[in-house]
């Protein structure tokens, strides 16, 4: 602060109408506060710290509110493991039921001795691994594509 904006300060000195009007509006505002709570119905008590404003509060005070507050939300609310449903073993099984069964393919070889040993594409799709499966595309008319759209079978002979 410049030396000026002190001494204009300073000459000013202490205003009592400024006091007075900033205790009446905190004396206004404890008021209102007591008047809502009132009317929503949670407990106030006037002793309390939620009924002085901000402005009066200490720092070790204001934490302690905040933390009151935190506490207070904490309790409202039951821990997620109850709030979530627990399934029986009854709901599992027709759950799983439902879901298709993965089981892991071994790699048997590439795709062209698979379909020399099992003749039938869909016996083929069976066991290719799923790195295999992601690479090759089965067509509707029997032929099976790679990844370019090379054809590797015409359904009839390896190309």
């Amino acid at each position: 602060m410049s030396r000026v904006a002190r001494s204009v300060l300073r000459k000013i000195g202490f205003d009592p109408n400024l006091d007075e009007e900033h205790r009446q509006q905190l004396e206004r505002e404890v008021q209102e506060r007591a008047a809502s709570a009132a009317a929503t119905g949670t407990p106030w008590q006037a002793g309390s710290l939620e009924a002085v404003p901000d402005e009066l509060l200490s720092e070790s005070e204001k934490r302690h509110e905040k933390y009151r507050r935190q506490q207070a939300m904490a309790g409202r609310f039951t821990p997620a493991a109850e709030r979530l449903p627990i399934m029986s073993a009854e709901e599992r099984k027709t759950r799983d039921k439902d879901r298709p069964k993965w089981t892991q393919t071994p790699f048997e070889g590439p795709i062209e001795k698979l379909i020399e040993k099992y003749k039938d594409l869909e016996e083929v799709r069976k066991h290719l691994t799923l790195g295999q499966s992601m690479k090759y595309e089965f067509t509707e008319d029997g032929k099976v594509l790679d990844k370019n759209g090379k054809l590797i079978y015409d359904g009839e002979k390896l190309v």
